[in-house]
């Protein structure tokens, strides 16, 4: 019997806008194409799609349903599952938890945080800071524990370090960004 994996931010990209309505596959490609806000992040081919979007059906993430078309005898429509709601809601406000998935995972969350009221917002955004700040505490510390000829690793932990700092700003302006909206 085969694990049950945890779902990719790509395959939580794909539960949040089913989320927001039933779509047809052709559909989803086509919005993850032309949608600047998610082609900026993304980039996939239709097979992929589709294989995501089975594996989050077997996965009972989301369901299908088949439908009369009007280009097509039959269209798959796909819907979020209870289960695939109750993933995406705890996935949304929970903070990545390694520097790398800042890139990805994060910038997806943030697709969808940025239509939440602010202080739930506010609360994923500044948990994750902390994080941040906890991630620079322990490049510091590696950084210090280095010996002055370990040259390359000093200037890989502070490259980790520099780009920490870079984010914990970035989660900042977030904030500011947000919070000149709500005024």
């Amino acid at each position: 019997m085969s694990r049950k994996q945890d779902p990719l931010s790509v395959e939580f990209l794909l539960l949040g806008i089913i989320r927001k309505q039933p779509i047809h596959a052709y559909d989803l490609d086509k919005m993850l194409k032309e949608k600047e806000e998610f082609s900026v992040v993304w980039r996939f081919n239709q097979s992929q799609l589709y294989a995501i979007l089975d594996k989050l059906e077997k996965n009972n993430l989301i369901q299908s349903e088949i439908t009369q078309g009007s280009a097509f005898p039959f269209r798959k429509i796909y819907t979020l599952t209870q289960e695939g709601e109750d993933a995406f809601q705890a996935w949304k406000v929970r903070p990545v938890e390694k520097p790398r998935e800042l890139r990805s995972d994060f910038l997806v969350k943030l697709y969808f945080l940025k239509d939440e009221p602010y202080q739930i917002f506010e609360s994923v955004i500044k948990q994750q800071i902390m994080l941040c700040n906890q991630w620079i505490e322990l490049q510091n510390t590696h950084l210090k524990n280095q010996p002055d000829e370990a040259v390359y690793l000093r200037m890989v932990y502070q490259f980790r370090l520099e780009s920490l700092r870079s984010n914990v700003t970035w989660l900042n302006e977030c904030l500011s960004i947000r919070k000149n909206e709500e005024d």
